[in-house]
């Protein structure tokens, strides 16, 4: 009787939702020539992180109604440390973009599975993006 319960117990209880991803986020004063730009988070598989211009993720980024696919869309003044979170995808990987006045190569990024509970970004003048992730205390066992 003992097991059953158990079993049901288990099978009655709702599925843990995944993790948030946290983001620190640290624009040097010079960022985008001083001027305030946008990160917008969303999932994305490789093929779509590839393909897709500053223009579509642009749309997607401010569409009305809003792109499933957008986790996060965050104003970030130059010169500024801030924090965000998001809720981790079911399915697929997270992409990172950086929508500046003027883009260069390093726009977005794209981060490795598994993810980690949370990113460092430093954002330097002339569009340098960094991102270093942040191990929880759990990775050390």
């Amino acid at each position: 009787i003992l097991a059953v319960t158990l079993l049901l117990t288990a099978c009655a209880s709702e599925p843990t939702p995944p993790p948030m991803v946290g983001f620190e986020v640290t624009a040097d004063a010079q960022t985008n020539n001083n001027r305030l730009f946008y990160f917008v988070v969303r999932t994305a598989n490789e093929k779509q992180f590839m393909l897709e211009s500053y223009q579509e993720v642009a749309g997607k980024a401010f569409s009305d109604p809003p792109d499933p696919g957008v986790l996060g869309v965050f104003s970030i003044v130059p010169g500024t440390v801030q924090q965000y979170t998001v809720s981790q995808p079911a399915q697929g990987t997270l992409a990172l973009y950086f929508l500046f006045t003027e883009p260069g190569g390093q726009w977005k990024k794209l981060l490795g599975m598994p993810l980690e509970e949370q990113y460092n970004i430093e954002l330097k003048e002339n569009s340098q993006v960094h991102v270093k992730e942040n191990k929880g205390w759990f990775s050390w066992f």
